[in-house]
């Protein structure tokens, strides 16, 4: 039970530091969170260490749910003997200068 709650807490973390800076819009000095860049994507390091523990993750974003569009996944492939513990949050997509409402994705398990 405390190996699961440690993955869960792990997972919001993670996905936090994408949401507010890994991957937050950047506009002059000021980051805007929660509004993703995802040109920012490929110099993500999909590896975090927190409390002396290493974990691995993916990414997918989903938006446009009329036309289904699907970003990703990215990063490394969930394994198959081990949990993973996943977690969509709302966010805005900044693309070719526009806005757009989004789904984030994120899976994460013990690396």
């Amino acid at each position: 039970m405390l190996s699961t709650s440690g993955l869960i807490d792990a997972t919001s973390s993670i996905t936090n530091d994408i949401v507010l800076n890994s991957l937050a819009h950047e506009e002059g000095f000021r980051t805007r969170e929660y509004i993703i860049d995802f040109g920012k994507v490929p110099s993500l390091d999909f590896r975090r260490e927190l409390g002396g523990d290493n974990y691995q993750f993916q990414i997918k974003l989903s938006y446009k749910p009329e036309a289904e569009i699907v970003l990703g996944p990215y990063g490394p492939s969930t394994p198959d003997d081990r949990p993973v513990s996943a977690l969509s949050v709302p966010v805005t997509l900044y693309e070719n200068g526009r806005l757009t409402y989004a789904r984030l994705e994120v899976k994460v398990w013990r690396a």
